[in-house]
């Protein structure tokens, strides 16, 4: 039998799309034993699916169809996690734990969750739109968290270095995305430094902002401390 909170796990993995046991342990407050414990279970009874990717590597749980049925998440879909986009998922989960973690009183939605809100309202959620005219597309962050006062703050995951045309391209459409109220890029080194380079060519340095990517508790203190401010005025 299923409990409360075996369906906030599988709706928690359903929404984000991919985690590990270890992110369930931090996400949840479980042990070790007790994640495994339930885990199991849920894979048991087919609402969760494990995915062993990498040799070498823990594998990551996906919610089945009967798992999203279940939350009321059809509609999301079911998430892959093949072998190239494996370290990318991983380190979304890892971000999306520890923002829970440092930024209490914030919700955190995933892309999914980004992707299903704009397919419902009229307009741009938390998305950017890039390229000119004839080539208009959008490009969805990682995750987005938004504050009790209102902040809407997009937020990328980024593991390797995209063509600086592509970054310009994704720089100019944040500066001009008034729906979001600031960029956070949690990156590698190599990659922040590309960000950083195409911030400075596009002029969006007041619109974004890059740390390092185990760097959330800076991320968390710089938008807390806004929230402070607008709480004092």
């Amino acid at each position: 039998m299923q409990t409360a909170r075996d369906a906030e796990i599988v709706a928690w993995i359903g929404c984000l799309g991919a985690a590990g046991a270890e992110h369930v342990m931090g996400r949840f407050g479980m042990s070790r034993s007790m994640a495994y414990h339930r885990l199991g279970l849920l894979t048991k009874d087919r609402l969760l699916e494990h995915q062993g990717v990498l040799f070498g590597r823990p594998g990551m749980y996906t919610a089945t169809r009967a798992g999203l049925r279940w939350r009321g998440l059809d509609r999301l879909g079911v998430f892959r996690v093949g072998p190239g986009a494996f370290e990318h998922a991983w380190q979304v989960a890892q971000a999306a734990v520890e923002l829970h973690c440092a930024m209490p009183g914030w919700n955190l939605l995933s892309e999914r969750e980004i992707r299903a809100v704009e397919a419902d309202g009229e307009g741009l959620f938390a998305s950017a739109q890039v390229g000119g005219d004839e080539r208009k597309g959008l490009h969805r962050p990682d995750l987005v968290l938004l504050s009790p006062e209102g902040y809407v703050v997009a937020v990328e995951v980024e593991l390797s270095t995209k063509s600086a045309s592509r970054l310009q391209a994704i720089c100019r459409g944040w500066a001009r995305a008034r729906h979001v109220d600031g960029v956070c890029y949690l990156a590698a080194p190599g990659p922040a430094r590309a960000v950083e380079r195409a911030m400075s060519k596009t002029r969006a340095g007041d619109r974004v902002r890059v740390f390092g990517l185990d760097d959330v508790r800076s991320l968390a203190a710089e938008w807390q401390e806004r929230g402070s401010e607008d709480a004092l005025d």
